[in-house]
């Protein structure tokens, strides 16, 4: 993550409103310190005006400095003197915190990145040494050396400072380096936001706990404070941090901590385990951040490499180094004609052309030996159908951390069309230039002074003028379309005023019709250097306009034709009528292309949300487009073909139009994206049940749980939780062996489930351990229904290879009450569920809730 200016005020407000505001946001920090020392009567462990001071002179520009340092230290100051009246610590302390603050700051410029501060362990142990370290520890020797000329030095004052200091640097220094002005634009995640709340309020609640009623309360609190390093992304993570050790202060400050020893370095440092707890958390956070960094980039690079081979348009492959397909994509199977089972069991060399082979195999053999590092050529390969196709070939090499080969990574992309086109316009050229070379190029002068003006024989045929004739300024003009006189005309003026060569094309008039002209010309200077004449030349482009408009719109349907290859292609007029489809399209429509051909297309595709879901009402399947429009992924569209087959699909269309813009038709490709659709479905089903008894799994119950929870919490609906444990399911497995128990659960479920209505849910959560919920069912109901199912187990005949087993069932029960968590209510189930089986199993008990515990009262040590 990058950050920017810890606050953005400096960016929109005055300089003088900015010092302002972190001028009071020092007092408030003080204040809040100050008070923390009146009531504990004692140097508060925490001190935040000196991390904040420190960040603000790393963050902002050198020149709003010194307004900045004198509006926190004046603030720092009135909030000393408000608490402890005037003085000289209101005066001498700020002065103290001014110094730590330009120390640690300008040392901070010098090490981190202004732009990532914290992007590392690395730069994490910087701030430490520097803020944590070396600035509190000179402030400490300062304050020491300024109080002993008072008479006032003490040894735990300077021990106080420093560990003060560092600790409040530790615990608002991160927060500050990684606040972004635009974090609640950029960064807000509604979800993050969620789960940053519910654990620091659990976060809190678990330390106040630990502080007051656990011995050695701090390693507790370092556990939680993992938990959040762990869950959390590094900023939220600090967030947390800060707020535990203003807590812990608070509890230090009241008194309220519950410490067996009061000897040694912790009475005269109480607040020294504070940074034994955030230390470790901090390098775990980062740690955490990096690790997420990493497990991103990693799975963005596999997702890109992924994807530009799925759904690259040129084929691409892995090759063992023996030559064996490894794994290949749709476009590679369309070139070549196989399908990728079978050219999966091939070898390139099968299907190289024999020509081209040992070419081939040299490039490769000095990939091996790592002379070359990638290599391409062309090459043909021997389609399924006898075809051959011409290709190039690019290969690189991928090889282990040792450095042998792997498998290589080879890119074929068929070139047949291209090479085609080549040589259509290679033939095109050379009769383009023969007939240039036979018709000659017109040639014309005009003299500026006489304004008489000479055509040579060609241009008057090309004006479709007689040859003995004259030509002059007006009939040039007369000729020209109307549409492009005045800009030749102007051109032709500018080109003369500024002495500058002209290259300009327009249309004439003839009796032929229209045809078009590039005009080229120089102007000619006398002797004096003054515009003389203007010399130049016609040429009739009119065939070659037309070619090249005819070529660009060959090109545009070739494009787009070639990068659909593969996929369901339907071709149409600019009335959206059907010229032509692909035998994918005729397949996945169940139309032919003779009988589509001039049908509108709408009329050939049915298009529904879901299998039986409402018809897509599109107006581009009615109206030909102006850009190129796709639906939204997540629509699950299903075509309906004539024949009644359905198809997932995910479609495209693409406007084609002339040089001039003019719209000629559009071309709409259809994908079937039917098994990536059904393979997202059996995952999502895999996710939230046992595939052994396809019963719910611990996560869908739990899910399950929260709901009746929540329904029992706002609705005062009446549930039932369930704990049921197979009695001797141990014996049979054993005995028998593990497939007889698999068998046995998944019949012992069917007999479960037959004893339960619709509504109830029963889950398998482990092992011989199921899970049952009654919705809607008093406890004492849901007692009966639980005595029928264990005595349907107990009752079963399970037979196994010729021999019967017999098996029975405990049961624990426990009323879903409003305000119990979900952990709380499976913690019942499973302690009735214990006590049942301890009651000699086959035995159902509901949860009792244990006499209440004196407050006063401490758990064991574990």
């Amino acid at each position: 993550m990058t950050t920017e200016t810890l606050f953005s005020l400096n960016r929109t407000c005055l300089p003088w409103r900015a010092a302002l505001t972190f001028g009071a946001i020092t007092f408030a920090l003080s204040f809040f310190c100050m008070t923390l020392i009146e009531v504990s009567g004692a140097v508060s462990p925490l001190w935040f005006s000196t991390a904040l001071l420190t960040v603000l002179i790393f963050r902002q520009p050198v020149a709003s400095l010194p307004l900045i340092a004198l509006a926190c230290t004046a603030g720092n100051a009135a909030a000393i003197a408000a608490i402890s009246g005037p003085g000289f610590p209101h005066i001498l302390f700020p002065l103290i915190n001014l110094f730590q603050a330009m120390m640690g700051g300008a040392l901070l410029r010098r090490l981190l990145d202004r732009k990532s501060p914290l992007g590392s362990l690395l730069s994490w142990s910087k701030m430490v040494i520097t803020t944590g370290v070396l600035t509190p520890l000179a402030g400490a020797l300062m304050v020491s050396w300024l109080m002993t000329l008072f008479d006032r030095a003490s040894p735990q004052l300077f021990s106080t400072w420093i560990v003060s200091e560092a600790i409040g640097m530790l615990s608002l220094g991160p927060v500050c380096l990684l606040w972004r002005g635009d974090y609640f634009r950029t960064n807000f995640n509604p979800a993050v936001l969620y789960e940053t709340l519910l654990t620091l309020a659990i976060t809190l609640t678990l330390t106040w706990l630990s502080l007051r009623y656990l011995p050695w309360p701090f390693t507790f609190v370092i556990v939680v404070l993992f938990y959040s390093a762990v869950r959390l992304p590094r900023f939220e993570a600090f967030m947390v941090f800060l707020a535990t050790l203003t807590l812990m202060t608070l509890v230090l400050a009241l008194n309220r901590l519950n410490v067996k020893a009061d000897t040694g370095i912790f009475s005269s440092v109480p607040w020294l385990p504070f940074l034994m707890a955030i230390i470790p958390s901090h390098m775990m956070a980062l740690v955490m951040h990096s690790f997420r960094k990493e497990k991103k980039h990693i799975t963005e690079s596999e997702t890109r490499f992924r994807h530009a081979m799925e759904y690259s348009a040129i084929g691409m492959a892995l090759v063992s180094p023996q030559g064996q397909w490894l794994q290949v994509n749709k476009s590679l199977c369309q070139l070549l004609g196989y399908d990728e089972k079978a050219l999966s069991a091939m070898t390139f060399q099968q299907i190289t052309h024999p020509d081209d082979l040992d070419a081939d195999l040299r490039q490769l053999h000095a990939l091996l030996l790592g002379d070359i590092e990638t290599y391409s050529m062309e090459k043909r390969y021997l389609r399924k159908d006898g075809e051959l196709v011409r290709a190039l070939l690019t290969v690189s090499l991928v090889r282990d951390s040792e450095q042998l080969p792997l498998y290589f990574i080879s890119q074929i992309e068929d070139i047949t069309g291209l090479r085609h086109t080549e040589e259509v316009n290679k033939r095109l050229m050379q009769r383009i230039t023969l007939a240039n070379e036979a018709g000659g190029i017109g040639v014309w002068d005009w003299n500026l002074k006489t304004g008489i003006m000479h055509w040579d024989k060609r241009m008057l045929q090309i004006y479709d003028l007689q040859t003995e004739g004259e030509a002059t300024y007006l009939t040039w003009v007369n000729c020209m379309h109307p549409a492009d006189r005045q800009g030749a005309i102007d051109a032709f003026n500018l080109s003369i005023k500024t002495a500058s060569p002209i290259d300009i094309q327009f249309r004439i008039a003839t009796d032929h019709g229209t045809r078009y002209i590039r005009s080229q010309a120089r102007i000619m200077l006398d002797e004096q250097g003054e515009v003389e004449k203007m010399l130049g030349i016609n040429q009739d482009v009119t065939t070659m306009h037309q070619l090249t408009d005819a070529l660009y719109q060959e090109k545009e349907r070739m494009h787009i034709t070639l990068d659909a290859i593969g996929e369901a292609v339907i071709t149409t007029d600019e009335e959206m009528r059907v010229i032509f489809m692909n035998p994918v399209a005729e397949e996945m429509s169940g139309w032919r292309q003779e009988e589509a051909v001039a049908r509108p297309i709408s009329e050939i595709l049915r298009i529904t949300e879901g299998n039986d879901g409402p018809e897509v009402e599109n107006l581009l399947l009615c109206k030909l487009p102006t850009k190129k429009s796709v639906p939204d992924l997540d629509r699950d569209l299903v075509l309906h073909n004539s024949d009644g087959e359905r198809f997932d699909i995910h479609y495209s269309i693409t406007p084609l139009k002339t040089q001039q813009g003019e719209n000629i038709g559009s071309v709409m490709v259809m994908q079937d994206v039917s098994e990536s659709r059904a393979m997202l479905r059996h995952l999502s089903y895999s996710a939230s049940h046992d595939m052994l008894t396809r019963l719910p799994n611990r996560v869908s119950f739990e899910h399950q749980l929260m709901t009746m929870l929540h329904s029992a919490a706002e609705q005062g609906r009446q549930h039932v939780l369930v704990f049921l444990d197979l009695d001797h399911f141990k014996a049979v497995n054993d005995t028998a062996g593990h497939a007889a128990g698999d068998a046995l659960l998944r019949e012992i479920a069917v007999v479960m489930k037959s004893h339960l209505r619709h509504s109830d849910v029963l889950a398998r959560l482990g092992g011989d351990e199921f899970g049952l919920l009654l919705q809607d069912c008093p406890l004492e109901n849901g007692r009966e229904r639980v005595e029928q199912i264990i005595s349907a187990v107990l009752g079963y005949p399970f037979v196994w290879e010729n021999l019967l087993h017999r098996i029975g069932a405990s049961a624990g029960l426990t009323a879903i009450l409003a305000g119990n968590s979900a952990s709380e209510a499976m913690a019942q189930a499973d302690m009735a569920c214990y006590r049942a089986k301890r009651s000699g199993r086959g035995q159902l008990a509901v949860y009792e809730a244990p006499p209440p515990t004196p407050l006063t009262a401490s758990r064991p040590e574990n």
